[in-house]
């Protein structure tokens, strides 16, 4: 479920960041400690109440509302039918994501299926991206109450 477009294809073709909206870029990037066992897994990340899929080794863009976000990985599915509103997942980041501006998050696959989430820099991000493909499978798959 992944396009071979590039980075730069992805900023050339999507719209400008609506009134109100930051935008979030979300990745994999190749190679890790144990990415053998997480290649061509779905996995999951939540942003608030609303979970993602997520491929290894890919790409993927959220635009959001501007503002304050909590962002976590790892077991999220495991959590979502509990009302913990605190953590969702094991591994956890609480980001701002800047009106008409983008963020970048890392999701760093330390064993088989668990990552940490991380927020880097546009040259860090440009950099790890350049190669992944676009995954297009992102769409919120559920939501937690």
């Amino acid at each position: 479920m992944t396009d071979k477009i590039s980075y730069q294809e992805t900023l050339g073709s999507i719209p400008d960041i609506a009134s109100g909206k930051g935008r979030a870029f979300i990745y994999i990037p190749k190679g890790g400690p144990d990415i053998i066992s997480t290649l061509g897994v779905i996995d999951f990340i939540s942003v608030d109440e609303s979970i993602y899929r997520v491929g290894g080794e890919s790409y993927f863009y959220l635009d959001m509302n501007a503002g304050s976000h909590h962002v976590t990985t790892t077991e999220v599915v495991k959590k979502a039918g509990f009302t913990n509103k605190k953590q969702y997942g094991k591994n956890t980041i609480d980001i701002t994501v800047p009106e008409g501006n983008v963020t970048y998050l890392r999701m760093t696959a330390y064993q088989a299926r668990a990552y940490n989430v991380d927020e880097v820099s546009k040259l860090t991000a440009e950099a790890e991206m350049k190669g992944l493909p676009l995954w297009t499978n992102s769409s919120t798959t559920m939501t937690i109450k």
